[in-house]
């Protein structure tokens, strides 16, 4: 008798024992899973010392960046010296083409034919990575500048042209642009990686697509417009419209201009704000 107790209660243990752990990975399975982000900046395109500073600093709060290699910004030697403090930072990095327009820093529409505008941007891959290749720092992306950024998301001959121009130069770079997209749709159609990139610094339209800079209220102003942005993209897979409606977005890099006011403090406070919702600041290819 006393033994068919002990038997008993052994038995009653081991069921306790195997309910209480299910529970516990119940429990443990509930829990929400770490929501990972790259936050990227576009560099390279420093007027001066002071800007070529808090290029440099922002480098501390960021994953991965985009440098100019020459059509709207940037020379050999700034490519240089941002690849190779990025290098020292442990930030990917990624190259920032544009059409050939120093003048308007890439920002305007400009008469130029597809042959003129891809033998450009081969141009400047083909600068930007002898660069890097001297440098022995790898390139994981290309992410287009400005006006030919908002082109080619809407227009499938010009997004056709960066594919073909990629694929030319290195294949195995990946293309950054906006989701929901022609752009996204072309390169998710060829064998080419494709990046979804969403702006903490803009203001959306209704149909995903950003407003136009010439319009006020283009570029959010405040840090705090700019935090709560991120905050509700990376957070909510949503963001608010120039007409207060909130639209759904997702995207597996965050973009800050590095030429915008406060550019540096809103790189702090974004990171900042982020760690402390637990999203772990990552690099999209690490």
């Amino acid at each position: 008798m006393r033994l068919l107790l002990k038997v008993t209660e052994f038995s009653d243990l081991n069921s306790f024992t195997m309910e209480f752990f299910v529970a516990q990975k119940n429990v443990l399975d509930m829990k929400p899973k770490q929501i990972t982000i790259d936050l990227n900046a576009d560099l390279g395109e420093y007027q001066s010392k002071n800007q070529y500073f808090i290029e440099c600093q922002i480098l501390n709060h960021i994953s991965s960046c985009n440098i100019a290699c020459g059509g709207h910004a940037g020379d050999e030697e700034s490519m240089q010296k941002m690849i190779l403090a990025c290098k020292q930072k442990g930030v990917t990095v990624g190259a920032h083409p544009s059409y050939p327009d120093r003048e308007g820093f890439g920002r305007r529409k400009i008469d130029i034919d597809n042959s003129t505008l891809k033998e450009s941007v081969i141009n400047q891959l083909r600068s930007f990575l002898f660069v890097s290749e001297a440098l022995n720092v790898p390139i994981s992306h290309v992410k287009a500048h400005g006006r030919l950024y908002n082109d080619a998301a809407n227009n499938k001959n010009l997004a056709d042209l960066l594919v073909n121009v990629i694929n030319e130069v290195d294949p195995r770079l990946s293309i950054v642009g906006p989701p929901n997209s022609i752009m996204a749709d072309v390169v998710r159609s060829s064998e080419l990686n494709f990046v979804a990139e969403a702006f903490l610094d803009r203001r959306y339209k209704d149909d995903g697509s950003l407003v136009d800079r010439d319009c006020k209220g283009a570029v959010l102003g405040s840090i705090s417009e700019r935090c709560e942005q991120a905050r509700n993209i990376v957070c909510n897979q949503r963001v608010e419209t120039e007409s207060k409606n909130f639209i759904d977005i997702e995207a597996k890099t965050l973009c800050l201009h590095g030429d915008s006011p406060d550019a540096l403090e809103t790189a702090q406070m974004v990171r900042s704000l982020l760690e402390s919702e637990n999203v772990l600041i990552k690099s999209f290819v690490s």
